[in-house]
Formats: structure tokens, sequence, C-alpha cells
């Protein structure tokens, strides 16, 4: 049992410095982006152009370069929500996903923007171009073991957002 006391020990600083870590820097970028002038129009507009209009309602996963198993799961279960549901609104431009990097300097202000404090999606409704109203999904970290209910709650807000539009 010592033993086994004396790899773990080790083992679960790291983890916990890793972990503490990685709010610091979160909560440095939020200082950063908070001090900073907050900027709106276009640069908060998406660089992608395949679309001919503007979205009714845009969904963003918002992640850093260093991404864990689980992030990496939100991204892929919320993409598949997306593209599984609302194939007609890809299509015809009423819905945009995104994934972006708040680690990129262009992408910063999200942070501040959208109050993030982890990796998350955020939706938002869209009018004349301009964002009406958003929400961050804070569930899809409760719902991560359970792909049937993250999708359904991934694209029964999306409705919402959609039917409000």
């Amino acid at each position: 049992m010592k033993r086994l006391s004396l790899l773990l020990t080790p083992l679960i600083t790291a983890l916990c410095l890793m972990i503490g870590a990685g709010v610091l820097t979160v909560q440095a970028e939020t200082a950063a982006a908070q001090k900073s002038e907050v900027t709106n129009d276009s640069s908060t507009k998406s660089a992608d152009t395949t679309v001919s209009r503007d979205p009714k309602v845009v969904a963003y996963y918002f992640h850093t370069t260093a991404r864990c198993v689980s992030c990496k799961k939100i991204e892929a279960y919320s993409q598949e929500a997306i593209e599984t549901g609302f194939a007609d609104q890809i299509k015809d431009g009423t819905l945009r996903f995104e994934s972006v990097n708040i680690d990129e300097q262009e992408n910063k202000h999200f942070v501040s923007d959208y109050q993030l404090y982890t990796k998350s999606v955020i939706i938002c409704n869209m009018e004349d171009g301009r964002q009406k109203e958003w929400k961050n999904l804070t569930k899809v970290w409760q719902l991560i073991r359970n792909k049937d209910e993250f999708i359904k709650y991934v694209q029964d807000e999306i409705n919402a957002y959609l039917k409000a539009s």
C-alpha cells in the first residue's frame, strides 16, 4: 500500500499542477481580454465565406490549442448533432457550425464576449448579420458520457433558436 502511495503521489501532484496551470491560463486570458477594448462587428464576424447568406443561428465550439479527450469529444458530438440534425439548414445557410481556437490572437476577444472559462459550445441568434442573443450550452460537460442525450440536448437548444429567429 505504501509503495502504491509513493507512485500515485507524484502522478496526482503533476495532474493537479496541469489543471491549475490551465485554470490560471484561462483566468489570465480573461483578465487581459477584459482590460482590452471589446471590439464588435467586423472583428466578431467569421472569416468563413462558403455560405451565400448570413446564418440565422451560429453554433460555436470554443477550445484552446491543448485539448483533452473530453474536449475533442465535445467538439465531435456537437458537430455530429448539428450535421445529422440540421443538414438542410446547413445547406441553405440558415445554420453554421464553427470550431474556434481561442488561443489564436484574432479569437481572444471571444473569451470576454461570451464570458468563457472553459471549452464551450455557444449558440447565437443572428439578425441582419448581427448577434441578437447567445447561450452557453453548459450541460455538454454533464452529458459527455451519454452521447444520445448530448446530441438531443444540442439539437433541442438549436431548434429553439431556429424557431425564435
